[in-house]
């Protein structure tokens, strides 16, 4: 979970299908579930938990669902304050790397020779390397005048093999933009 997540308190979901069809009655399609291997396995079986969000043109709706029940969002087009589309890395990852690094050239530069600690902090220093090019985040927000919105945060999907990336989540705000205009100007 990235820091934007913990400040909202919701965790990002992985990506398990999009459908963008800006011809249809329902333009955006994205379903996602909880990340990691037991969920993706519950949602073979049809028990998972899903968030779906879907845009329209005169309204945004999620659902999010569960075993114990369902919650369904629905805010209309003409109520949206704010759009944003963005997303975040782990930058600890990244810090942690480096320090991790640096601490290897200093133990070389004292003793002369890469020792079994240093061979376990390269291959820590890696790993924090590969998590940080590889886990981002994005994020979809949807702010209504006097609420709270809908916020969705999401990433890419290995076992589905679904990529989704931040030109992604531009094109999905700009055809929320798109929609607000045309229902403001009717």
């Amino acid at each position: 979970m990235h820091n934007l997540a913990r400040t909202f308190g919701q965790s990002a979901m992985v990506v398990k299908e999009v459908a963008i069809d800006e011809t249809k009655d329902e333009q955006v399609r994205i379903v996602a579930r909880k990340e990691g291997l037991i969920s993706w396995l519950l949602s073979l079986m049809g028990i998972d938990s899903t968030y779906t969000l879907r845009v329209y043109a005169d309204r945004i709706e999620s659902l999010e669902g569960s075993l114990s029940g369902q919650l369904k969002t629905v805010v209309p087009m003409m109520q949206v304050d704010t759009y944003i589309a963005g997303f975040t890395k782990p930058v600890m990852s990244l810090v942690m790397g480096i320090i991790l690094v640096l601490l290897v050239v200093l133990a070389l530069c004292m003793f002369g020779k890469i020792g079994f600690v240093s061979q376990i902090m390269i291959v820590a220093a890696i790993l924090c390397f590969v998590q940080y090019f590889t886990k981002k985040c994005l994020m979809l927000n949807f702010t209504t005048v006097g609420a709270n919105g809908i916020l969705f945060l999401f990433k890419r999907s290995v076992i589905e093999g679904v990529n989704v990336d931040e030109t992604f989540a531009d094109r999905v705000c700009e055809i929320v933009k798109r929609n607000y205009i045309a229902q403001v100007s009717k």
